[in-house]
């Protein structure tokens, strides 16, 4: 025989094993699944997320000579829009949001949040439950427990939420809606 006859019989024998192997490790998943054990890999990507707000961050130092932002990239699961992404029309989540691209339109995760970068854009509206704007939008915001203007934030709309946290050099031309009442604000900093 020559020596591509070998060849082929050695990548048939070779396939063979691979395809015994495929069919072994998935009786050996249904047979641990079905005992209820759990492979490592599965438990840690079905881990929960925290549905906690963000720790409350502190004010910059009138006195420091730089003013540091916080980072709100550091959101650990839930969707993220990334900077080439541009979004026409509605989302809604239910899981935390990330938006470093552009949203024309709706975002809705009532309970759970939602920032947006410095990279971020976004027109229309946003509800969530903590929002946190580091970019830029116009529209309404509503948080249902806190939001927060970030030192980059420019923001033009409507603002609803029953605590509104703005840092030093957020620009602001909004009006600030909380329960019922509506009062305008016009504030730049």
């Amino acid at each position: 025989m020559g020596i591509q006859v070998w060849f082929i019989v050695l990548g048939v024998g070779v396939m063979t094993l691979i395809v015994w192997d495929g069919k072994r490790r998935k009786l050996k998943q249904r047979s641990s699944s079905a005992a209820g054990i759990t492979p490592k890999k599965q438990a840690v990507e079905a881990a929960p997320i925290s549905n906690q707000p963000a720790e409350p961050i502190s004010p910059p130092q009138a006195n420091a000579s730089t003013v540091s932002t916080p980072n709100i990239e550091g959101l650990t699961g839930g969707s993220r829009i990334g900077s080439a992404t541009h979004i026409l029309g509605k989302v809604i989540a239910d899981e935390p949001v990330l938006i470093k691209g552009r949203l024309e339109g709706t975002l809705i995760a009532p309970n759970h949040p939602v920032s947006v970068t410095a990279s971020g854009h976004v027109a229309s509206y946003i509800e969530g439950s903590c929002v946190d704007i580091d970019g830029h939008m116009v529209g309404t915001l509503k948080a249902n427990t806190k939001a927060t203007l970030l030192s980059r934030a420019r923001l033009q709309g409507v603002v609803e939420a029953p605590r509104l946290e703005c840092m030093a050099g957020a620009w602001l031309q909004i009006d600030v809606a909380q329960s019922a009442n509506r009062q305008r604000v016009a504030m730049v900093s």
